[in-house]
């Protein structure tokens, strides 16, 4: 698992709702997910100048609680290995460390140049099974 840490200001907050907008919810999610191919060493900017490109295929959210204002922890939790595409488990768990919103979200590799999906290469394979694999050693 890992998790970032953001401070949930008035600029994320919609006024007549006085919370996160369910929508930029997603926001959040992405920025942990960019991280997370950090961490396992393929930064997005490194897929992009190898053409290579994870689109979102498919989401599906669990909205428990409201996101407000202060430090919010968004993680990335677990990743499923599927034929062509990879599932990431995620929440947002809020100020009080408890779960706001929980999230799967699908995504596949795409060509940049054939804009076609493409098998994940094997290197990125290998390196979610290494990061499950720590996960679950924890």
């Amino acid at each position: 698992m890992i998790a970032i840490s953001i401070e949930i200001d008035d600029d994320w907050i919609t006024p007549v709702y006085d919370h996160v907008h369910h929508g930029r919810c997603f926001s959040l999610f992405e920025e942990a997910r960019l991280e997370l191919l950090r961490v396992i060493g393929f930064p997005n900017e490194q897929l992009l100048r190898e053409g290579k490109v994870l689109v979102i295929t498919k989401v599906a959210a669990e909205y428990k609680r409201e996101v407000k204002r202060g430090s919010v922890q968004v993680t990335c939790d677990s990743v499923e290995l599927r034929d062509r595409s990879l599932v990431i488990h995620q929440r947002i768990l809020n100020r009080l460390g408890k779960v706001a919103v929980q999230a799967s979200v699908e995504s596949m590799f795409m060509s940049m140049e054939t804009r076609r999906g493409m098998q994940p290469p094997d290197d990125f394979l290998a390196a979610f099974l290494r990061f499950n694999s720590q996960d679950s050693g924890r």
